[in-house]
């Protein structure tokens, strides 16, 4: 059985509106704690998408292990196109219909175009425990689809940052989801 482990990023710097967005000094924090969590797991490798704060989410654990961060460009964040005041209502839309986008952005169709592939590919040619650190709706996204759409917009919201799942295979089927409550001290985001 392949284990796979999701983390998604810890809490970023709002105020930096683009893809080296650093994580805030308690983002920080978390991500140096969560990192205890995964030194058992028997993780040989690390991936993550290329933004900023996903990689400083994950390098404690990277470090940790003695691992590279190996980054995959197809797992960033979806693309919105321009930034946005009410995200709320944004995100809803985009679960109401999985082809709504703004001009110059990815729809959450998009967004699973995107990374389903390289994933289906990562998972046929892995038999190891790995990581991976992404974003809340890539792997909202992602989770949907290898849920049969179990998890959906409810989910989505209830994502903390950061916020970590095992995903248990046997060959390439699905046949455990879990996510995994690391600490009591995790912010709870839209």
């Amino acid at each position: 059985m392949k284990q796979i482990y999701f983390l998604r990023h810890s809490i970023r710097d709002t105020t930096v509106h683009h893809e080296q967005a650093p994580l805030t000094l308690e983002g920080q924090q978390l991500a140096e704690e969560i990192s205890a969590y995964f030194l058992d797991k028997k993780i040989t490798q690390i991936y993550s998408s290329p933004f900023q704060r996903t990689i400083d989410t994950v390098k404690p654990t990277a470090q940790k292990l003695a691992l590279e961060i190996q980054t995959i460009d197809l797992f960033r964040e979806r693309s919105v196109g321009e930034w946005l005041a009410d995200f709320d209502s944004f995100a809803l839309q985009q679960w109401q219909d999985f082809d709504y986008k703004l001009l110059g952005g990815e729809s959450l169709n998009d967004v699973a175009n995107r990374v389903l592939p390289p994933f289906k590919k990562f998972l046929k040619d892995t038999n190891e425990s790995v990581l991976i650190c992404g974003h809340g709706t890539a792997l909202s996204v992602l989770f949907h689809s290898l849920t049969n759409g179990q998890f959906g917009y409810t989910d989505f919201l209830k994502m903390k940052m950061p916020d970590a799942y095992q995903l248990t295979f046997s060959d390439e089927q699905l046949i455990a989801f879990e996510n995994i409550t690391l600490q009591d001290k995790k912010q709870t985001v839209k």
